[in-house]
């Protein structure tokens, strides 16, 4: 599908706008200055109308007011009809118009535009007429006054002519001239094009130069600067990814190969390939555990999880779980009490996942013989869990939640560094977060979920 250029589009733009201020600019002028013309025409009547009824009145004879008349008016377009009571009437009419009945104004009415009659002739020209009533020593006459337009209709033709011509000019001239202009106007746009386009994994952190850019596009370059910004800790983040994943996974297919390797060296017992057999499953299991850790976050990223929601109770669901994970604390002398009350509605499964991972991480990396809390809280629109037992503070707490991410003081235990990253997707899709902190000489791990 054609799509115009944006400086075609603008350039029609302003054309259309510069043809309709021409155009409207034209006609105010054109209305205006027809208005003047016929006023000035109407005051013109009404004035020689005036005079001829003084002259009259100061003893005129009616037969000398055409020499008066013709030394007022251009005959052309001008008609002076005069009606004495007792002589024959006198008529100047050389422009061919016909004239309609008038009824005259009284002597002593001053004249005015009220008293005009206007109509157009038979040649489309618009005319205008007065006729008055005056007291001459011979006894009253009436005089009527016309004026054919013939002057004005040709000055306003020849004023539409130009007018027409230089807005058609001013039209031509601004389509030609708007494509260079906008062209001009929008270098900034393609430096900015040109900027972007050189985006690389390696520029990333370099920002768009702000200065250089006019101020309509000040939000733009802001916009991309903080794209730039989170693609770039985007590709930090999936760069050490990919780095921990690769050393996560290398470590188990290491041992697969190595053990299979040596078990091909020589003839092996049937107990021997089944023990084999066995420490490979092991292997292949934790891997198993590791790659559907790490679709589950994947997906939980882009929200791609459906939750079904049910409402439980907290005391049960906890204690159920403790009761599992209880044999796992009695070997290392570890004791869990739980403070529970109340229901949630939420993700049981994912739920009991997410506490899993936080009990687990408790007994895991407590000290021996020590106590572990779990206490429930409501919060407003919230529910809060929390884990706690007694250990160090974390060196870097702000990365406890990141994935693959493993504190110094327990590299020599088992583990991913998958568990927390778990906890913390989990909560996000149920409206909260996961949090943790020190107080006490307790390590505390919490989840607020949404109710």
């Amino acid at each position: 599908m054609y799509s115009p250029s944006l400086t075609l589009r603008l350039t029609a733009i302003f054309t259309l706008i510069m043809a309709l201020a021409c155009g409207g600019i034209s006609l105010l002028l054109y209305k205006a200055l027809r208005s003047e013309l016929i006023w000035r025409d109407d005051q013109t009547l009404i004035n020689r109308a005036a005079q001829l009824r003084q002259l009259l009145a100061d003893g005129a004879n009616p037969g000398a007011l055409p020499l008066y008349f013709n030394r007022m008016v251009d005959t052309r377009q001008d008609i002076l009809i005069i009606r004495p009571q007792d002589a024959q009437n006198v008529t100047i009419n050389h422009t061919g118009v016909a004239m309609p009945g008038i009824a005259p104004t009284p002597a002593g009415v001053a004249p005015s535009e009220k008293q005009l009659r206007r109509w157009i002739s038979n040649d489309g020209t618009e005319a205008s007429a007065l006729s008055l009533q005056a007291d001459a020593l011979a006894g009253p006459v009436t005089i009527t006054l016309a004026r054919v337009a013939r002057e004005r209709a040709v000055m306003l033709a020849s004023y539409r002519q130009q007018s027409i011509l230089i807005s058609l000019a001013a039209v031509l001239l601004s389509a030609a001239l708007s494509p260079l202009l906008i062209r001009r106007g929008l270098r900034s746009i393609g430096r900015l094009s040109k900027v972007v386009a050189e985006t690389g994994s390696d520029r990333l952190t370099h920002p768009v130069p702000l200065p250089a850019l006019p101020r309509e596009l000040l939000p733009l370059g802001e916009a991309l600067n903080t794209m730039r910004h989170s693609l770039a800790t985007d590709f930090i983040r999936l760069t050490q990814f990919a780095d921990d994943l690769a050393h996560e996974i290398r470590t188990p297919v290491n041992v697969l190969l190595g053990q299979n390797q040596v078990a091909l060296g020589h003839t092996r017992t049937v107990e021997e390939y089944q023990a084999l057999l066995e420490g490979n499953i092991e292997e292949l299991e934790g891997l198993s555990r590791l790659t559907e850790n790490i679709l589950f976050l994947a997906r939980a990223a882009h929200h791609n999880i459906k939750l079904n929601k049910e409402t439980f109770s907290l005391h049960d669901t906890l204690e159920g779980l403790i009761d599992f994970l209880e044999p796992v604390a009695e070997e290392r002398e570890m004791s869990i009490e739980l403070y529970a009350d109340g229901r949630l509605s939420a993700d049981k499964m994912l739920f009991q996942r997410a506490m899993t991972n936080l009990l687990t991480n408790a007994i895991r990396y407590a000290p021996e013989m020590s106590r572990i809390a779990v206490r429930t809280f409501h919060r407003g629109e919230y529910v809060v869990v929390e884990v706690s037992n007694i250990g160090e503070p974390v060196r870097e707490p702000d990365k406890v939640f990141e994935r693959f991410w493993r504190g110094d003081n327990v590299r020599h235990t088992a583990g991913s560094g998958l568990g927390l990253s778990l906890v913390s997707a989990i909560a996000t899709l149920h409206g909260g977060n996961a949090y943790y902190r020190h107080e006490q000489g307790r390590n505390v791990f919490g989840i607020r979920l949404g109710v």
